[in-house]
């Protein structure tokens, strides 16, 4: 059978502390029924050494552009979009860690197999929590992960994360992401059912990355997130946005008992500053553009050393 092709894509604002890794892993994959013909980064204006530390890595594979300006995600996903060549993008973030060599080999294989997938998403772990801070999130994606899982066998919104996607080029040929766009996974999943294809959540196509570890970060990561739905609407029919956010009750409560049952003082303080998030969300949605400030601490080094050789 001929061999698809593959193309990696990231937009990097300073990820100095963990784009060399990240790059690294993405090479360490075995091209199992597919071919890895480029790497691409986009800096959007770094001014650390996110461009140097990149170019560093003396392969053919990686294209590095050192764009000066910061204009946001928005622009240089579209970019990509526009200049993909290749049958398949995978599109990921900086600050992660590819867990193991076939992470491409899986992710793409309901691309593969079926005409009617356009997007699948990958299965973010998140490594141990060094503060309390980070071991509250941690424990609240636990809780996250396992009921998404429940929802249409995890093919559902609460899988699509940025951190890792793929799509078929025929369907981002068909994206154009807005300026304003402050969660472009849950706006190029609704794109895709939009225009008819279907979605597909990968659970062995697993990524590492680091949760933030302070409360300003995770004030500014979740209510971006928080965000989201709402900016979804201006964007999409209310009702398919009403009906792809909504979590069934009987799972949530479910969801939220593992939580405290395990730690009942973490799971509840997490949950408490998540609420305050949906306000915050409620109050700045309309200030928040592609733009956004980062979660400075989830871009530090994930591993000490390259554990990337287990094949789940």
């Amino acid at each position: 059978m001929k061999k698809v092709t593959v193309t990696v894509a990231i937009s990097a604002y300073k990820e100095a502390g963990n784009i060399k890794k990240f790059l690294v892993s993405v090479l360490m994959q075995k091209e199992k029924g597919f071919i890895l013909k480029e790497i691409w980064v986009h800096s959007d204006g770094s001014t650390d050494k996110t461009v140097k530390l990149a170019r560093s890595l003396k392969s053919k594979k990686i294209k590095v552009w050192d764009h000066k300006k910061r204009v946001g995600k928005s622009t240089w996903l579209n970019k990509i979009y526009k200049d993909l060549q290749t049958d398949f993008l995978v599109q990921s973030d900086a600050d992660v860690v590819f867990a193991h060599e076939l992470v491409i080999h899986n992710l793409i294989q309901p691309l593969i197999k079926s005409k009617k997938v356009g997007m699948c998403g990958g299965n973010p772990v998140p490594v141990s929590g060094q503060t309390f801070i980070e071991s509250c999130i941690n424990l609240s994606f636990e809780s996250y992960s396992k009921f998404r899982s429940e929802v249409r066998g995890g093919n559902n919104k609460f899988s699509v994360d940025g951190r890792i996607l793929a799509y078929k080029k025929e369907l981002v040929k068909k994206i154009s992401v807005p300026a304003d766009m402050i969660a472009n996974d849950l706006y190029t999943y609704l794109c895709c059912l939009t225009e008819g294809y279907k979605y597909k959540f990968v659970k062995n196509a697993v990524v590492y990355f680091r949760s933030p570890t302070n409360l300003k970060d995770h004030l500014r990561q979740n209510t971006r997130f928080e965000s989201a739905a709402i900016r979804m609407r201006k964007h999409f029919k209310a009702e398919l946005v009403n009906k792809e956010t909504y979590i069934p009750r009987k799972i949530l409560l479910k969801h939220l008992a593992f939580s405290f049952l395990k730690k009942p003082h973490m799971a509840l303080f997490i949950l408490f500053l998540n609420q305050y998030c949906r306000l915050l969300a409620l109050k700045r949605e309309k200030k928040l553009n592609s733009v956004w400030d980062i979660a400075v601490s989830t871009k530090r080094t994930i591993l000490s050393s390259l554990l990337l050789l287990t094949t789940l």
